[in-house]
């Protein structure tokens, strides 16, 4: 991989919030998000081991226990349904995780920015989240998928600038292997 494509993807990772993100202490127990999980199907047999590198698309890349996007999901200001400029991305991780049988599990975790109420954001970003997960079901995904909405509770960014607003809103995808 040329250093250029290397150091673009290094700052993309950075640049969509990819990656867990702690909860501060002293933060409000209620942040703890609800996991749902969908069973799609069983899991195929693991494939030989291998240290293959990250496997990368134009649109998700697999790394470890993530699947990082090149671009944010959108949705439309307040609501869960996904807008049409989001589905290759989607259809990106679809064709990882078709790919990848040794994956067995992935949880689609939602994010919101701290705009609105607690107990709103948390219930958008479930169901935004639970939005990707009928997504992915209806593309095939025979993984067990989860949905976890966080809300606003492990921000990216904490300055009160749109930019900064705009990455919290992010949905990330985390996978367990064989």
């Amino acid at each position: 991989m040329h250093a250029y494509r290397a150091a673009s993807l290094a700052s993309l990772a950075i640049l969509v919030g990819c990656g867990s993100a702690d909860i501060e202490v002293g933060a409000d127990v209620r942040n703890i998000p609800t996991v749902q999980a969908v069973v799609a199907g069983p899991a195929s047999a693991p494939p030989a081991a291998s240290s293959s590198p990250p496997l990368v698309m134009a649109e998700a890349t697999l790394e470890n226990d993530r699947i990082t996007i090149a671009k944010n999901i959108h949705y439309d200001v307040d609501k869960d349904e996904i807008r049409a400029d989001s589905f290759p991305t989607l259809d990106a991780v679809v064709q990882i995780l078709g790919s990848h049988p040794e994956i067995t599990q992935i949880t689609v975790e939602g994010h919101t920015d701290s705009q609105g109420s607690f107990e709103h954001n948390r219930k958008l970003s479930e169901r935004r989240a639970n939005a990707v997960v009928r997504y992915l079901v209806g593309k095939g995904v025979k993984q067990q998928v989860l949905a976890a909405g966080y809300g606003a509770t492990a921000p990216v960014c904490r300055t009160d600038d749109e930019v900064c607003k705009a990455q919290n809103r992010r949905v990330e995808f985390k996978v367990k292997k064989q």
